[in-house]
């Protein structure tokens, strides 16, 4: 998922709702509906410029299907990044449209059409990458991401699952494969540095444990990712295992329920897509335990 599209819907969309909702409460909705809608394609139409001219400025080869190769280099690390795409999207745009005033159950299935048919624009254009492909799994997994907001509005059980994502620089291994294979690399290329990258899905434990004696902010986490053993063989890279964890995971949303001044509220919501560092232990491919997991 190209997450510099989703930063930009991020920034318009904290910033519509705070500082557009602060305007006449009386205002028409259709007007609403009118600022969400050229803000998002004006977001998306800036955010296409930018990728159409970083990263597929390479010429364009004839449609093909990717190789199967992120299977093996990533481990399916990507396809969690995929999914976190998707349910990004789905929920921002969702957002931009209840703010709107579009009702939410509406609301969820638009974000759910956005976030896949987004899926479904990335895919088409790495399609005609040389280096890329149109990946079938990651449309899939980036598509089940974004019908995840629709799913938590019909089962209450759903909604006391959630997904997160942390990023830390613990390795280098991802920078040095890419120059011994002379490609130059930005520095700050952190979407595709799968090795430091770890996706979590949280529960939350009162829900499912109905007691009361838990703090109520306080969930668990399993976390997934990828370690640095990869190496390369003939110019790809191979080998890695994956890594599993167990964590303690901070729902900020409920952790800070007296601070519901507008902006507040809506900085906590998307806050709370972030792992932050708590205690973790590493289940494999060996047992560690940490004090703060970052």
């Amino acid at each position: 998922m190209k997450f510099k599209i989703l930063f930009f819907l991020f920034a318009y969309v904290l910033l519509s709702k705070n500082i557009l909702a602060q305007e006449d409460s009386l205002q028409l909705n259709n007007s609403r509906l009118i600022v969400a809608g050229g803000g998002i394609a004006l977001t998306l139409a800036a955010s296409y410029w930018y990728i159409e001219n970083s990263w597929w400025a390479e010429q364009k080869v004839p449609f093909h299907f990717d190789d199967g190769a992120d299977l093996v280099y990533a481990l399916n690390v990507d396809k969690f990044g995929h999914f976190m795409g998707g349910l990004y999207a789905a929920d921002i745009f969702s957002s931009t449209m209840k703010w709107a005033s579009i009702s939410k159950k509406n609301a969820v299935w638009y974000g759910a059409l956005f976030g896949t048919s987004l899926q479904l624009a990335i895919e088409m254009k790495d399609a005609y990458a040389p280096y890329w492909g149109f990946s079938t799994w990651d449309l899939a997994t980036g598509a089940a991401g974004a019908i995840w907001p629709a799913i938590q509005y019909y089962n209450e059980d759903m909604k006391a699952i959630n997904f997160k994502f942390s990023y830390y620089k613990r390795s280098d291994i991802y920078w040095e494969l890419d120059r011994q294979r002379g490609k130059t690399t930005n520095l700050h290329a952190w979407h595709d540095d799968y090795p430091n990258q770890t996706y979590w899905t949280t529960f939350d434990i009162n829900h499912f444990a109905k007691t009361q004696n838990w703090p109520e902010w306080l969930n668990i986490a399993v976390g997934f990712g990828l370690d640095d053993t990869q190496y390369l063989n003939n110019g790809k890279k191979v080998g890695g295992a994956n890594e599993w964890y167990i964590a303690l995971d901070y729902n900020l949303v409920k952790m800070f329920k007296n601070w519901d001044a507008p902006i507040i509220k809506n900085l906590k919501y998307w806050l709370n897509y972030i792992h932050f560092p708590a205690p973790t232990i590493r289940v494999s491919p060996n047992f560690e335990f940490y004090l703060l997991f970052i």
